[in-house]
């Protein structure tokens, strides 16, 4: 116990440490790239020429240098230009401004020629003998005339307009290493710090958001990993909704987006650095916070469950299937209707109030539309699941108990009929196999016994046959003899005939499908049977539709039912009457009926006549066992074919069709 506390303390630890390294990584990723995107020129650099401040300041000077040696010239050169007096004044201006500004400049340079007069005026000194060369050795230069423009750092201005139509070139150029005294090296100073500063905050940048990454990788496991004991445990609860959640924390990032674009232009002050820092820290915790909490509940497979609009979907459908089952549907159809024509009366009201108006009656309009479509829907979907419950009922009725209703797609309306309807497929289900089971235990006890008769019976017949070998003087004694012969050879049958019963209704006999004559083989069961039907004094008449009828079936258990049938005859016929037997083809089937006068009454349905142990003797004076139609039945519906019994007063009618041969 003391050893799960530990684990759980620091388990809790360590996730607040993760917690708190998400944060500062979080801060110094955000700080790191925001300083890196002001310095986005100097980060982006490779020297401090390709600064903007430096590019600028460079093509400035040389602009005032055309300007001043191209341009304006000297004082006497304005006045004699000709221009208006304002104009004249402000160039004037304009040159005493740029000749106290390029002697300042200690690292600039440059050389202007005039190549018509050969006049040059350049701030390089005397001990420089080639100016021009010197100047093309710097590696930020500059060279223009009338015609051409080669510099290494862009120039921008009217430089181009002044320099077309005259005959100077100009040479600039900064000169290097840089001294101190000028903007230049002042410039130089703030890119190194600058730069040293891009690359340590690129460093920050990518070890902070690694940490942070790590740090969240390390929350999202232990969120969402189980404990061995805890696998069948009840998931955690939330304390707040998914959606709800969610909206919350999309309304923090809007605010947050606002705020950070509002002091984005005062960053250099410490004071909005730090209330940025505060805000971003709290997004940071919320957010995780949520991410932690939608990972806990995907673990849990309750992030759909666990929204407000399931909730609440969830009782509304509640409550309709409670308001619609039972009593409650009849109690509350009325409301229904009332409150659906009062909502459309409102509708109608608002819409006639503001038809004047474009917008708000476009509106009710199509809420109008939109209400009506949506119950015309509704009512629509019970209308179309009433023919399935209908079909489901049709099915079970006609036994197909499997069939299946999905009561989930079922309307509220209709979702208690069709559970009732379930329940009760259940329930018969339920009693069809306790009945199969019953008869299959019946079946299966018949045949135990039976063959547990047959070992002492076997003895008995023995024994019998042994005495009537005997010389018995005895004529009583022989008699009784004689009397256990015929007792136990009908035993015997007796029990034969319930082995047989046995394994044709279980389905346990094997069927040998082969082309039968129906014609023929009815003839030769007739024959068999001639003796028997002349000693029971009936007479007998074969008529048949065709000579040939031609079925698929098994020989053997078609030669069983015909002489089960032609033995019930013998036995059961009303003496001095006839006997006709129908042999035809129909429908794909070929069959034979037997019709003949019951020698006693027939009180019985058929469908009891051909269970197992009737007999339509209720005296049971013959020797029949009741098995014999029962037996002939199941055989025919082994073999795919039809049996029917017809009982009309005495007269008695057995019909057995089987299917036609097909011929390849």
């Amino acid at each position: 116990m003391d050893t799960k506390l530990r684990n759980i303390s620091c388990s809790g630890r360590a996730k607040l440490v993760a917690m708190i390294i998400v944060w500062l990584g979080f801060l110094g990723t955000m700080g790191s790239c925001l300083f890196l995107l002001q310095n986005h020129d100097i980060a982006s650099s490779s020297s401090y020429t390709e600064d903007y401040s430096f590019r600028s300041n460079f093509a400035t000077l040389v602009h005032n240098v055309v300007e001043y040696h191209v341009l304006l010239k000297s004082e006497d050169h304005i006045k004699n230009s000709g221009e208006d007096g304002q104009t004249a004044a402000d160039n004037l201006q304009r040159l005493h401004r740029i000749e106290n500004k390029l002697p300042a400049m200690v690292n600039f340079i440059y050389y202007v020629r005039n190549t018509e007069t050969g006049e040059t005026s350049t701030n390089l000194g005397l001990e420089t003998a080639d100016p021009v060369r010197f100047i093309q050795k710097q590696p930020a230069r500059a060279f223009l005339n009338g015609w051409t423009s080669d510099a290494s750092i862009p120039l921008f201005g009217n430089i181009e307009d002044m320099m077309a139509g005259r005959p100077y070139e100009v040479y600039a150029a900064v000169v290097e290493p840089l001294q101190a005294g000028d903007m230049f090296y002042d410039s130089y100073l703030d890119y190194t710090r600058t730069k040293a500063r891009t690359d340590a905050a690129t460093i920050l940048a990518i070890i902070a958001f690694v940490l942070m990454a790590a740090a969240f990788v390390y929350l999202i496991y232990i969120t969402v990993r189980r404990e061995p004991e805890g696998e069948g445990a009840t998931p955690r609860p939330t304390w707040m909704y998914a959606d709800v959640h969610t909206v919350l924390v999309l309304i923090a990032a809007v605010l947050s987006l606002s705020i950070a674009i509002g002091t984005s232009p005062g960053l250099s002050n410490a004071l909005t650095i730090v209330a940025l820092a505060v805000v971003l820290s709290l997004d940071i915790f919320i957010g995780l916070t949520y991410v932690l909490s939608m990972a806990r509940q995907i673990r849990d497979r309750s992030i759909f469950t666990n929204t407000l609009l399931y909730k609440l979907g969830s009782a509304l459908r509640a409550f309709l299937r409670l308001a619609f089952r039972g009593k409650g549907f009849k109690l509350w159809i009325l409301p229904l209707l009332l409150g659906y024509g009062f909502a459309n009366g409102l509708l109608f009201v608002l819409f006639r109030e503001f038809y004047h108006l474009n917008e708000p009656s476009l509106f009710i309009f199509l809420l109008l539309i939109v209400f009506n479509a949506g119950v015309v829907y509704f009512v629509a979907r019970s209308l179309v699941a009433l023919p399935q419950i209908m079909e489901a009922v049709k099915e079970i009725s006609a036994g197909n108990l499997d069939y299946p209703l999905d009561s989930t797609s079922i309307p509220v309306n209709f979702a208690a009929f069709a559970e009732d309807i379930r329940s009760l497929q259940g329930g018969l289900q339920k009693a069809v196999a306790q009945a199969v089971k019953g008869e299959r235990m019946k079946t299966d006890l018949i045949t135990n016994v039976s063959h547990d008769l047959k070992t002492p019976l076997t003895s008995i017949i023995n024994y019998v046959d042994l005495l009537q070998k005997e010389q018995l003087e005895n004529k009583a004694a022989a008699e009784y003899v004689n009397i256990l012969e015929e007792k136990s050879a009908r035993l015997k049958q007796l029990i034969e005939d319930l082995v047989e019963a046995s394994k044709a209704s279980s389905g346990n006999l094997a069927v040998t499908g082969e082309k039968v004559d129906l014609h023929e083989l009815m003839m030769q069961a007739c024959g068999e049977y001639e003796e028997k039907i002349q000693q029971a004094e009936l007479d007998l008449h074969i008529q048949t539709a065709a000579e040939t009828v031609v079925i698929c079936a098994d020989g053997k258990h078609m030669w069983r039912i015909a002489e089960n049938l032609l033995s019930n005859v013998g036995k059961y016929s009303l003496p001095h009457s006839r006997v006709y037997i129908d042999i035809a083809s129909d429908n794909g089937y070929g069959s034979f009926t037997i019709k003949n006068i019951s020698a006693f009454p027939l009180n019985i349905s058929p469908e009891q006549l051909t269970e197992r142990f009737v007999r339509g003797d209720e005296s049971r004076s013959t020797e029949g066992s009741g098995l014999g139609l029962s037996i002939a039945q199941s055989l025919t519906g082994l073999q795919g074919g039809k049996f029917q019994l017809d009982i009309d007063g005495d007269l008695f009618k057995v019909t057995v069709a089987i299917p036609l041969w097909a011929e390849e």
